[in-house]
């Protein structure tokens, strides 16, 4: 749903693609940086960027959007996805450990890694290789189906991250960050424009740290380099080209298989570590992505886009679990896993755009033609299986990743995905506060695997109203279908790594918004009928039956006074289980997924001292069933924040800013992700930074 304002505004705005002056507007400037130039920073963001969005105006979005701006990353002390993400509740993890990469579900739907991820709203990403965010301006996180636009991927919405550009004030920063564990790293940022016009822009980051974690002996390293590049050719013409690469080297704490978590009474300490030492989780990705735009005339324009993202992997599992149910008590068990040493992925991205302004009889119509193609590979990998090992979950012994003997090799067979869409759509402005959105796709989905080719085809339509009471608020009810990837059969089942075929899902949300004081808030209703995939008693991972996710989300984001800003977010969610292959398994809740959930941080900045920043975050998550039948439940749980920044004024146009945030201040004991395989949350954490801006 949400891609039917991306594609409307991508029309609104560069449809109309003509000369600079227009352009200005069109596509408005991010916040950059706004501590520096002296004003309060605010949570608040007034435009989104992901897909079609391109910066246009976030009342006009009929969708649920979670922007997670510069300004409530750095108050923080964000360093990854998951720091961010935990701003928009019904956000939880899955099936991974929070140390090495981040399985995200929304709504209830995992979402995919291959296909829910993207770069400025274009190239999709592989989040198998955790994301840095050093070198990011924003986190968009926009709710739902996105068929339109976007293609094949899971209903539970599109991550986007929106990397930093030149501005017209040059940028020069140096700063050094770790925490109480002992990491430490350090990096840079710097922007200019240049040219007789300003017509080139560069915006360079780079990053390098050494990790540790709270897991005994977990640690590592990751790096990053990265480039945006802006060339204003004329008025009419102009190209952008990013350019990233990032590799980061830690090792495998091991996970508690769902066997063994179904005879836990408690949660087990999370600083225990059951992988061998040394087991290593390794990842490399380097993502290119292109742009270019033509303004053909004021009234019409074209843009074409290209990109590569590809990742590496090398990884090895360690998956506990007891011998008997008689060791539980003395935490007798063993593990048990493989090592993968080459996985490879390849995601390729072109697509080409025409959209234009037509005036028929007193409405304005927006047009836009486009054709996608997304091509997926995945090379054959080679898997290697271990002879289980003593361990003790409620002691874990040192175990050598030397002394592992390996009996059994599996090979994981390629495959190739192609998603090529072809997509019209039509918003009409009716007089100035509504609008009707009309719109279809057509997807060809092509899956090579070995022994089994087949293609799907589909028509996949859009519809929608806007509403707009006033100039600060606005109302909207869209539908939108599309087809979505039914996974990957997941670490820990008997089909591992299996692709499934394609489900169609089905989203009505209906919301709105309306600006109060400096802060948006925002309400909305969603709907989503999908199909229901699960791991069956046979340990299979099927679909079989529909899953229907519906809920309420309700926000508020900005500064309520001026001295107060706050990101506040609730989601009710009932997730069901239907018609699926197991009589009692309907009417039940789906997996992994929280009833109830929320999370509020808010930053207080002192009239009397303006350069001082106190913040702190509550985050809950409520009970989740483990399993299909909701047998075995994950306890509910809440997490507390605090922070605190100053700002100190040097000689020139210097600043020096200071940080330290903790979280999990309480040490909480909570299950961070569920599905086949189970980790505990972090324990508590202490970070701190430096930064100077020159």
């Amino acid at each position: 749903m949400m891609s039917i304002w991306m594609i409307a505004a991508s029309v609104a705005g560069v449809a109309q693609g003509a000369p600079p002056a227009d352009q200005a507007q069109i596509e408005r400037k991010l916040d950059e940086e706004i501590v520096v130039t002296g004003q309060r920073p605010t949570f608040k963001t007034d435009m989104v960027q992901v897909g079609a969005f391109r910066n246009q105006s976030i009342l006009d979005t009929p969708a649920s959007i979670a922007v997670i701006p510069k300004a409530l990353l750095d108050a923080q002390g964000a360093t990854g996805l998951e720091d961010a993400l935990r701003n928009a509740p019904g956000v939880t993890q899955q099936a991974t450990s929070p140390t090495t990469s981040n399985n995200f579900v929304s709504r209830g739907v995992l979402m995919n890694a291959r296909t829910n991820y993207r770069l400025n709203g274009a190239l999709q990403i592989i989040n198998l290789s955790p994301v840095p965010i050093e070198n990011k301006q924003r986190v968009e996180l926009l709710k739902g189906v996105s068929a339109l636009y976007y293609g094949l991927a899971t209903p539970s919405g599109i991550v986007n991250v929106v990397t930093k550009r030149a501005g017209d004030r040059p940028v020069a920063s140096l700063y050094m960050n770790g925490d109480a564990e002992g990491s430490i790293g350090a990096g840079f940022d710097v922007g200019r424009k240049f040219g007789g016009d300003d017509q080139f822009g560069v915006r360079i980051n780079g990053y390098s740290a050494h990790v540790e974690t709270p897991i005994d002996g977990v640690d590592g390293y990751r790096y990053l380099a990265s480039g945006a590049f802006d060339w204003q050719v004329s008025e009419r013409l102009s190209f952008k080209l990013d350019i990233e690469h990032y590799r980061r080297a830690t090792d495998e704490p091991g996970g508690i298989s769902l066997a063994a978590f179904q005879l836990l009474d408690h949660i087990p300490s999370p600083h225990n570590r059951y992988a061998p030492d040394n087991a290593p989780y390794r990842t490399w990705s380097t993502n290119v992505l292109g742009r270019a735009d033509y303004a053909l005339s004021d009234a019409w324009s074209i843009r074409a886009e290209a990109g590569l993202a590809q990742s590496r992997r090398q990884r090895s599992r360690a998956d506990f679990s007891f011998t008997s149910a008689a060791t539980v008590a003395s935490g007798a068990g063993r593990i048990s896993g493989n090592y993968t040493p080459d996985q490879e992925y390849r995601n390729e991205y072109v697509r080409t755009e025409i959209a234009g302004r037509v005036p028929t009889f007193g409405i304005d119509h927006e047009l836009l033609f486009g054709v996608a193609r997304n091509r997926q590979v995945q090379e054959d990998q080679h898997q290697r299986s271990y002879t289980a090992v003593a361990q003790n979950i409620l002691d874990p012994r040192r175990i050598s990743f030397g002394d592992l003997v390996f009996t059994t090799t599996r090979l994981l067979p390629g495959s190739v995905n192609i998603d090529t869409g072809a997509y019209i759509l039509d918003i009409a402005h009716v007089g100035e506060k509504l609008l009707l959105i009309g719109g279809v796709r057509r997807v060809l989905y092509d899956t090579k695997e070995s022994g089994d080719d087949y293609r799907m085809k589909a028509w996949t339509p859009t519809g929608g109203i806007v509403f707009k009471p006033t100039g600060k608020s606005s109302l909207y009810v869209t539908y939108i279908e599309g087809l979505e990837s039914a996974g990957t059969a997941p670490t820990g089942t008997n089909n591992e790594g299996d692709i499934l075929r394609p489900v169609l899902s089905k989203q009505i949300e209906a919301g709105g918004r309306i600006e109060v004081a400096g802060a948006l808030a925002s309400l909305a209703y969603f709907h989503i009928d999908r199909g229901l995939s699960y791991t069956n008693a046979d340990n299979v991972y099927v679909v079989d039956g529909r899953a229907v996710h519906k809920g309420i989300e309700a926000s508020l984001q900005g500064n309520v006074t001026p001295q107060l800003s706050v990101a506040l977010a609730g989601q009710y969610l009932k997730a069901t289980q239907e018609n699926s292959g197991v009589v009692a398994q309907n009417g039940k809740r789906v997996d992994n997924t929280p009833r109830w959930s929320a999370s509020l941080f808010a930053e207080y900045r002192p009239a009397v001292l303006p350069d001082l920043g106190v913040n702190g975050g509550i985050y809950y998550t409520g009970l989740r069933y483990a399993d299909a039948l909701n047998i075995y439940a994950m306890p509910a749980y809440t997490t507390y924040s605090l922070g605190a920044n100053y700002r100190v004024k040097m000689p020139g146009d210097r600043a020096l800013t200071l940080r330290v945030n903790g979280d999990n201040l309480t040490n909480k004991r909570y299950w961070s992700t569920g599905g086949t395989i189970f980790y505990v949350g972090l324990a508590r954490q202490v970070r701190f930074s430096a930064t100077v801006d020159f």
